[in-house]
Formats: C-alpha cells, structure tokens, sequence
C-alpha cells in the first residue's frame, strides 16, 4: 500500500496497519503500540490510520493524550465518547462525569474494577453494530484511569471486531509508566517509527522544494538525521545550503517538550549543545549546576526520545545548531567560557578547551593563550592549519600575546596571503617568508635566479617547494614527462597535507604542464582551474606570479583543445600591457599563440616579442617562444633547444622547419618523430607523425604515408582533439582521391569478395586488366591485399 501525501517513507507500518484492520473485521481484534521519538511522524501514521478505518467502515474513535488534563480522570475516554453514552454510566459517577453526564466534577484516583467494566460493556455494544477504531495518540499523557482502561483492552477484544492504535512518544513523561509497560506488554504488534531511509527522504524534501540532487538530499538526511519533522523544518529554512541551518519554527515544539520532561531539560540540552564532542554526565550536570544523579533519568529518556546518541550527544546538527541560535550572544559565550574552564579542570585536551575560547570575549587570564598556543602547536603538527589560524588570532585577543605574530603569520602563510604579509611585517620586517609572500601579492622584487632542487627529493618544507618544482620542471624539458608527472602529483599530495594552499596552488599548475604535455588535456585543464580557485581562496592578487602562471596553464589548454574563444577570454583580467612580473613572458608567450590562433596575428606576434625581450632582460633564453614567428627565428629555436636537451621544443622546431621545405623536410620530420616516441607527449607525436605522413603522400610513398597518418589519427583521438583527428582523416582520403573511374569501380567489387575473373566479368574486360587495376589501387590505398581493400575504403569515405 503507497503512502499517503503527508506520510512518506512509512508502507510497511502502513500494510501492517491495513492488516490489522482486516484482522479485526474478522473478529480478531488487536492493539498496536506505535512508539517513536519527537518529530518521528507517529501523528501522520496515525491520522492515515484513522482514514484507512474510515475506509474499511469501521465507527473511529479518536482521542489525543493532554498534558494539561493529565490529573482529570478519565479525561481520554471522554473525549473518545464524547458522542457515545453507555447506559450503565448513571451506575459510575465518575464516568457520567467524565462524559458530561452529571454536574459533579470527576474524583481523582486509580480505576475501579466496574468502571472499567462498564466501559468494556459499551465497547463491545458498539462492536456488535459495526466494527470499532480506537486511535489514541500521545497516550503517555494520558490521565492514569483512562491508560487503565487502555491496558486491559487487549485481553477484551481478542474475539471483538475492535482495532486499537495506540501512539507513544518516546521518552516522553508519563503519569502511570507501569500502566503504560502494561499496555506495551500486553499489545498485540508493535511499530517503532525509525530515521526515514535515502529514498523517502528524497520523497520528502521533493514534496516541499521539487528535484533536488544527490548530494543535497544526503547532505539534509545528514543534518536532520532522517527525521520528518527535522526535514521539514530544514526544508522550509533553505537557503542556499543545508550545512549550517537553523530552523527557528522547531523551538516552540522542542521547548514545550523539554519543559515538560524536566525543568532543567532545557539548560541541558543548550549545554549538550555546546559541549559538543567532549560530553560527560558529570561535565553537564556541572555546567548546569546539579547533581549527576538527578540530570541521569533526563539524559536517559532524551536518548529514548531520539535526541541523543548512545554516547549522550545531540543526534541531530540541525537541533544544536537552532539550540546554539536559540541563545544570546552573550550567553552562548558565558557557556563556552564555563566549558572552557571545566574542561581544562578536567583534563580534556589543548584542542577541545581552544574550541571553546575562540567563542568567547578574551579572558584576561594567562591559562587561556597558553591553551590556544599550545593547540595552535599540535595543530600544526597534524597539518591542521586553518585550525591553528584560528587557535592563533584568537591567542592574540588576549593580553600580552604580541609575541605570537611571528608565529601566526607563519601559519597563516598557509591561507591567508595578505594576512600573513601583515603579521610578519609588524612582527619583523626582514621576516625570510616575507618576498614569497609579496610575490603572491604581485609586489615581487628584482630579478634574481632562484635556486634550484633536487627533483629525486621530495620537499619537506614549503620554503623548499618552489625549487623542487623548478627542478622538475628540467625533467619535463628533457621529455621525461611520465617522470615529471609522478614527482609532481607527489608534491601534490604533500602540500595538501600541508594544507598549504600557496604550494597546492603551484603543484596544481605543474602538474597541469605535465598533463598538457602528455596529451591528457581536460585534466590539465581541471588542474589550472583548481589552482585558480586555490590562489583565490588564500587572497592572492590577480596580478601575480602564480596566478599567471595558471591563467597561461588553463589557456594552453584550452587552445590544444582547440577551443579559442575560451582561451582568449581567460586573458581578459590581464590588463594589455602586462605588468612586468617574473611569471609575464610565459603568459605573454602563451596570450600570442592564442590571439594568432584567434588570427589576430600582429597582436600575438607582439606578445611573442614582448616575452622575448623580458626573457633577454633577465638572460633566460629557456622559453619556446619563437616557435611560433616562423621564418629565421625556427632555426635559432632549434640550436637553443639543442643545446639545453629540450626535447619537445625541438621536436617542434624540426616540425615548423620542415613544414617549409616540403618532401626535402622528411628527414627532418623523422627525427622529430624518433625524439617524441619515448616522452609520451601524446599530442606532440600526433602532430609529427601527420606532418611526416603529409609530407610522404607528397612524395608518392603511400604505404608508409598512411602508416604514419593511422599512428597520428589514432593519438589525436586519445587526446580528445578533434579538429586534428579530422585534419588527419582528411589526409587519409586524399589516397583514393587518386583512383579513376575504373580502378573504383574494380576496388568495390574486390572488396565485396568478388574473384578477378568475376570482377572480369561483371565489367566486361580483359582479366589482366582487372590485375593491372588492382595493383594501382594497392599501391594507391597503401595497403598489401584485398583482404585490406573494405576498411581502406571506408576510411577513404
């Protein structure tokens, strides 16, 4: 049976119900005890069960435990009767008052033996005439002679057309608790209404907000724990996420509940809130001025109200953080100022107790900065860096804390540029951290080379990042890319573990060069993005080094994908005449290649020249850029390359060279092949085997031509470049293209399987025709035999 809008998640409570409902009409009555926490949705499964009974025909009565009218006896059965009056009613004053049936009040006391009989009687007169439904909810609340009479009905209606549904919160105060065990004893079944599952959580929140992802959904079952009535509270106080969320309409509820189970629930449950991980008996019952022995009974039945774990914290962060709202500033302080001071009483750790002071107003007490520098350290240790940032700027609002800038600066290197920066130039202008940070913030100094690392050992502190990047940046010249890109991705790892988001800002762009250079193109282009996005998190300028350096990254790529339009507009938060940073000639070089792809070539021939003339300023002849200016400057290229072992630019000079002197450049573009074979540089090698492929169909070998036009079709479509690939196939084509009528008409008849003598005559000529012809197609198509003549063919189009 489907669940009913407004009761979701609940068919197998709902066919259970529906069963015994169907019980009972036969006669075989039974009493179900629903049992679940706040919020859990018993009142929604017993409204459907109300209206399943309706259905059914049964006569429901309905009734709801008060808290309020909890003394007045018999109160419940008045209000299930209230339309139904037992003749034997003028015989028990108290239940002729109950009904209404008398001017005297009812008098307090347990139920008697015939009062409950008389009730029995009644039931089973109305039973005769048509089957009955009694739906109690709240039953705990119930004035203890009606939960009597609750009790003993199990025993009553076993042969009786009756369904009995009984609703029990959970944890909830109860005026007779052995009274409400009997009547869970003696119940027929039992529902315990459990957390929803992934699926009518989804269910839910769509109800209220329409489709919602994968991740939203996981993320509110999280924050509410799969409780109904959490979700919707969450679902009606979305913003624009799930994380962090307070709903205040839930507090008028959980207030009312809490004051009801205990007047000092409340306070525990704000302390609970703000204890967070470090809970204890004894640390809340001192945090809120009692005994242990007397919040014990509390905790307990919170824990049965699905408010607490089985370790006493708060199940739900939905519930402590409208807790924690729910408070004053002032008050959510003075509770973590007291957590803090009894946590430190009782040995809780550095961390735990700094938690609690970065909520509060300074202390003025040395304790406290001693607690927050000291957590600030083991923070460090375990590279929780933003942790010890936090330790650390809260240390400095209290007194005489001046010493720490250094140190906080020194952390705060690690996420917060600008921050950094400020600290370490109060504290001490020479600070050696300080030109690595200025850089960040595009104030770099003059010129000077940097020294570089070892690329067989792997960092060990930031200050050595920049050099071990540097060193494998010559492993990638030489073309061992496949080394690069592992000792890259290990620097990597080590900087995030850091935390250190300028040096995962750096190792992110390297590693998006190597990933560039190995034709993974699409992940190069993830990796600049990333490093963008980290560089701006930790507040560095977007007129600086690294970020050029990932903005020329990011633009690379894009333009070996071949996607101009979207390379070009990464350079539009670069000013036209580009400040003259260390990481400028690099971006000026990679803004040319894209404006001449966008053919605006004078304006990228004038970035080529500007890069090549800061480049000669610096005397750093290291970079590629004349590639791309053709004519004498490709042969200057090649020397260079030559001379420092750089592979790839090599190859690619000998390509450019090649490229002007036709079938004379084979030899060149045969070498430029030999050099990329062992690198890995996926799209490189494409490009060198098409041109050697071109340059072969141009001088008539057509079977090594193809050869070398399969190889580059096939690495150009490993690298997800199509305009290449299409290029490539196009030259392929260009074979047939050389077939006459005849020969086309002979190849297609050979490739359907047809022999010589039938292709002979099917066309009516000679069979040494028919030879001659198939010879030149072969030797055209590049290709050995007929058994090749269908995919050569097809590939020719």
């Amino acid at each position: 049976m489907g669940a009913k809008a407004g009761l979701v998640g609940r068919d197998r409570e709902t066919t259970q119900l529906a069963e015994a409902l169907a019980a009972a009409a036969e006669h075989n009555g039974h009493l179900i005890a629903a049992t679940g926490g706040l919020g859990s949705g018993k009142t929604a499964l017993l409204t459907t069960a109300r209206e399943l009974a309706a259905r059914h025909g049964f006569t429901v009565l309905a009734a709801r435990g008060s808290f309020l009218e909890r003394e007045l006896p018999f109160g419940l059965v008045s209000r299930l009767f209230v339309c139904v009056s037992p003749d034997d009613a003028q015989n028990q004053p108290r239940i002729a008052a109950a009904l209404g049936q008398s001017d005297v009040l009812a008098e307090p006391g347990p139920a008697t033996l015939p009062e409950l009989h008389v009730l029995h009687r009644a039931l089973a007169r109305m039973a005769g005439e048509r089957p009955v439904a009694i739906v109690v909810d709240d039953a705990q609340w119930a004035d203890l002679p009606s939960l009597q009479w609750l009790s003993t009905l199990p025993h009553r209606i076993e042969h009786l057309p009756v369904f009995v549904l009984a609703g029990v919160g959970a944890g909830e105060v109860c005026t007779g608790p052995q009274t409400l065990e009997e009547l869970l004893a003696a119940a027929t079944g039992e529902i315990r209404l459990d957390e929803l599952a992934q699926h009518a959580t989804r269910t839910l929140l769509e109800n209220e907000l329409g489709p919602l992802s994968d991740g939203f959904v996981a993320a509110a079952r999280r924050e509410a724990g799969g409780n109904p009535l959490l979700l919707l509270n969450l679902a009606r106080a979305y913003g624009d996420q799930v994380e962090g969320l307070t709903a205040p309409a839930l507090l008028p509820t959980l207030n009312v509940r809490l004051r009801r189970l205990a007047t000092h629930a409340q306070d525990a449950m704000h302390a609970l809130a703000v204890l967070g991980g470090e809970v204890t008996l004894p640390r809340v019952a001192e945090l809120i001025g009692i005994e242990p022995c007397e919040l014990a009974g509390t905790i307990a039945a919170l824990h049965r109200m699905g408010l607490l774990s089985a370790e006493g914290a708060l199940v739900h962060p939905l519930v402590r953080n409208t807790l924690r709202k729910s408070l004053t500033i002032t008050e959510r302080q003075d509770l973590h100022a007291a957590a803090a001071r009894l946590l430190t009483e009782t040995g809780a750790s550095a961390e735990a107790v700094a938690e609690h002071l970065v909520e509060t107003r300074p202390q003025d007490e040395e304790w406290a900065t001693e607690v927050l520098t000291t957590a600030a350290q083991r923070a460090r240790s375990r590279n929780k860096v933003v942790d010890a940032v936090r330790y650390l700027r809260r240390a400095l609002a209290e007194p005489n804390a001046h010493d720490l800038l250094a140190e906080l600066g020194e952390a705060e290197s690690y996420v917060d540029v600008q921050a950094a920066v400020d600290h370490l130039a109060e504290a001490d202008p020479a600070h050696p951290a300080l030109p690595a940070l200025l850089a960040l913030l595009g104030e770099e100094p003059e010129f000077e080379a940097d020294a570089i690392g070892d690329p067989d050992v792997l960092p060990s502190r930031p200050s050595e990042f920049d050099a071990y990047l540097k060193a494998v940046g010559f492993v990638r010249m030489r073309g061992e890319l496949t080394a690069a890109y592992a000792r890259v991705d290990r620097a990597l790892t080590v900087a995030r573990r850091w935390q250190h988001r300028p040096c995962t800002a750096a190792a992110l762009t390297a590693r998006s060069a190597c990933l560039r250079d190995l034709g993974r193109l699409t992940a190069a282009e993830a990796d600049a993005r990333e490093a963008l996005q980290t560089l701006e998190s930790c507040g560095a300028a977007r007129l600086s080094t690294p970020v050029f350096n990932a903005l020329t990254e990011l633009a690379l790529a894009l333009l070996e994908m071949g996607d101009v339009e979207t390379a070009s507009a990464v350079f539009e938060v670069v000013p036209s005449e580009v400040p003259d940073l260390f990481g400028a000639p690099a971006l000026l070089a990679a803004r040319g290649r894209v404006r001449i792809a966008a053919e605006r070539r004078k304006d990228g021939v004038r970035d080529l020249l500007d890069c090549g003339e800061r480049l000669h300023a610096r005397h750093n002849d290291a970079m590629s850029w004349r590639l791309y200016l053709g004519g004498e400057h490709l042969y200057v290229e090649e020397r260079l390359a030559r001379s420092l072992n750089a592979v790839l630019p090599l190859a690619a000079a000998l390509r450019e060279q090649a490229h002007t002197l036709g079938v004379e450049g084979i030899g060149l573009l045969q070498e430029s092949v030999d050099l990329l074979a062992p690198t890995g540089a996926l799209l490189e090698r494409a490009r060198s085997h098409f041109a050697l492929g071109r340059a072969l169909h141009l001088a008539g070998r057509v079977k090594p031509a193809r050869a070398e036009l399969r190889t580059a079709v096939d690495l150009a479509d490993d690298c997800g470049v199509e305009d290449l690939a299409e290029a490539i196939r196009q030259e392929l084509a260009a074979g047939p293209a050389g077939l006459t009528e005849s020969e086309r008409r002979v190849a297609a008849l050979a490739a359907e399987g047809k022999m010589n003598r039938e292709i002979a005559a099917v066309l009516f000529v000679q069979l040494r025709t028919v030879e001659i012809h198939l010879t030149k197609v072969y030797r055209k198509l590049g290709i050995d035999g007929r058994d090749q003549l269908a995919p050569a063919l097809r590939l020719a189009g």
